[in-house]
């Protein structure tokens, strides 16, 4: 970004095409803005089970899994697509949450109870009858499930060690029942965010030994928080239904749509690869560089814009997954980058090669 000081002129040599080129590019590079996105669906109509996505995932195979609520489970190799339903072995066909453990085996959190694939075979792996939202692994590979529904299934908050099962619930001071996201941070510390049947309850913050609650009392913008990340310098980013709180360790700082956000109800984030930050929300996505705010929705590309889950895949595409109210609308949008040169770097080519100056001759020119 240019500041006061880098427009102040200083003396250069114009003979200096090393020089010449390096201020051009300097120049150039405050307004290019040239890296486009080209956007692809998938529906039903290309091999998914369900146009309704609950969740994204891409496992260690670079097999990408998603969730539907009411088809199942799909899984795409690359060239094919797989489905996994109530027929397989799924407790039922609204899958919530999907991640891998540290041997490869496909955990899959469904609105009836847990399931594991070990290979193509649906095993259950307990919870049975429990509404389950969201799943992580911490450090240790424990296993941290988080339900909601508490008036039909208890809801709360377990932990699998590999061989029994914790929970954790208001008794022992869980802040809520009803939980939307489970996050394990770079300290090893467990973060939920909380729904309590839209009221909310903030988030909770667990150190291994006691919980720490975290509300509007405190600066949290809105009770009910849908997702969650930590960004390089160790803060937390909550997304609610009226916008984004960042957290500090110590203050909660607010982005909402004043700032730039297309919509304050965010229900997924993501930091990618070039530390962007993209924010799901019911009205599309919103693109944070640190500086700059970037808006996608139908009119960019997006097959709708209430975006439920985000990741980012090995080769660097992004895939959205919408879930819309309307029946038989919905998908996946999937954005590639275009790596084809930048505005800068094709006006850079036409530049002479860098070379070094020319001695000037008895002072003329």
């Amino acid at each position: 970004m240019m500041t006061e000081n880098s427009l102040v002129p200083r003396p250069f040599d114009y003979h200096d095409r090393s020089e010449l080129r390096l201020i051009f590019k300097q120049y150039l590079q405050t307004s290019d803005r040239s890296e486009k996105l080209s956007w692809h669906t998938i529906t039903s109509a290309d091999g998914l089970p369900h146009n309704w996505i609950y969740d994204l995932f891409q496992d260690s195979q670079e097999r990408i899994w998603v969730g539907t609520w009411g088809g199942g489970l799909a899984c795409f190799d690359g060239q094919h697509w797989r489905s996994f339903s109530t027929r397989d072995g799924l407790h039922c066909n609204e899958v919530t949450c999907i991640r891998e453990d540290a041997d490869g085996a496909i955990w899959i959190a469904t609105d009836q109870g847990l399931n594991r694939i070990e290979g193509v075979r649906v095993l259950d792996a307990g919870l049975t009858g429990k509404s389950l939202l969201n799943l992580t692994f911490d450090q240790n590979g424990n296993l941290w499930v988080g339900c909601w529904r508490a008036a039909r299934s208890g809801g709360g908050l377990f932990r699998f060690d590999g061989h029994s099962w914790q929970s954790f619930s208001t008794r022992t001071d869980l802040p809520g029942l009803e939980i939307l996201k489970v996050f394990n941070d770079f300290l090893g510390r467990i973060w939920i965010g909380t729904y309590e049947q839209g009221l909310g309850a903030g988030v909770g913050c667990y150190d291994g030994q006691r919980w720490r609650s975290y509300t509007t009392a405190q600066g949290l913008v809105d009770n009910c928080v849908y997702s969650m990340f930590e960004d390089p310098q160790g803060n937390m980013w909550f997304g609610t239904l009226s916008g984004i709180s960042i957290f500090d360790g110590n203050h909660f700082h607010t982005l909402t749509s004043h700032d730039g956000l297309v919509d304050d109800r965010i229900y997924c984030m993501l930091i990618d690869s070039t530390k962007k930050m993209w924010f799901g929300t019911e009205g599309g996505v919103s693109r944070f560089d640190g500086n700059n705010w970037l808006t996608f929705t139908k009119q960019n590309g997006l097959v709708e814009e209430l975006v439920r889950t985000i990741i980012e895949t090995s080769n660097g595409d992004l895939w959205f997954g919408t879930y819309p109210y309307a029946r038989g609308a919905g998908g996946i949008s999937i954005a590639s980058y275009d790596h084809s040169k930048s505005l800068t770097d094709r006006i850079l080519d036409l530049l002479p090669p860098p070379s070094e100056p020319k001695r000037l001759q008895d002072g003329n020119q």
